[in-house]
């Protein structure tokens, strides 16, 4: 059972800059924005087996570089609010 509908889109953001984000990095940034997550949680949200609360959804969108727009799927952008 899905979990998250972000979760395909939080492992697609972490391929988009060259060199890729391991999910190690993603949760480096986060901890930038007082966000404690582990690296096997960011694992189970991109599987979509672990729900995203709106503060973790805020936090991933500014370590990516995109919006919570896309990662929600309403836009196709990953920029476009």
């Amino acid at each position: 059972m899905n979990q998250n509908i972000s979760g395909h889109r939080i492992r697609t953001g972490r391929t988009l800059p060259t060199p890729e984000l391991r999910q190690e990095d993603l949760v480096a940034r986060l901890e930038l924005e007082d966000i404690r997550i582990t690296k096997n949680a960011i694992s189970q949200i991109e599987k979509g087996k672990r729900k995203v609360s709106d503060i973790e959804l805020v936090a991933i969108a500014k370590a990516l570089g995109v919006t919570t727009a896309w990662l929600l799927g309403e836009v196709n952008d990953p920029t476009m609010r």
